[in-house]
């Protein structure tokens, strides 16, 4: 049986995993990372993409819109074990399971976001009720790109 540290996954709204692991990987801007037990300490970022965490006879696939990773290994560091442990924990911005994406709802937002943004145009400045048309343009690019990482994580199930 592989060694298995402590690992938590968190957003904002929920924890997504706290509990047992034996491996979680995940993309950063130095490339693919995969954490076992004992790993070196780290502070990293992580990129848009699928986390993936496995342990206790499960695997649990999340998809994560940006966040940073931390891993704490030596004494002291899981509190479930005596002597030397590890601890992971993935903070994210936005995360959601595989399980839970729905590509219909993922369509529609990027057609709902991609017409908006169309009728803005390109002119800057503020509307007559006070939007900042730079920044709500910034927000549905954004929509745009969040429900694209939806519909790829979606089809690669």
């Amino acid at each position: 049986m592989a060694a298995s540290f402590e690992a938590q996954l968190l957003c904002p709204e929920r924890s997504l995993f706290d509990g047992r692991a034996t491996s979680l990987s995940c993309r950063s801007s130095d490339g693919l990372l995969t954490v076992q037990a004992g790993h070196a300490d780290l502070v990293c970022d992580v990129l848009p993409g699928i986390v993936t965490i496995e342990g206790e006879g499960q695997k649990l696939e999340v998809l994560v819109h940006g966040g940073f990773l931390q891993v704490k290994s030596g004494p002291g560091a899981d509190s479930t074990t005596e002597g030397f442990g590890s601890k992971v924990t993935l903070l994210a911005g936005v995360a959601e399971p595989l399980s839970e994406l729905d590509p219909v709802r993922a369509e529609t937002a990027k057609a709902r976001a991609e017409a908006e943004l169309s009728q803005l145009g390109t002119a800057g400045g503020t509307t007559d009720d006070g939007l900042d048309l730079d920044a709500r343009r910034q927000d549905l690019s954004d929509a745009i790109v969040r429900a694209n990482l939806r519909l790829q994580a979606g089809r690669g199930r």
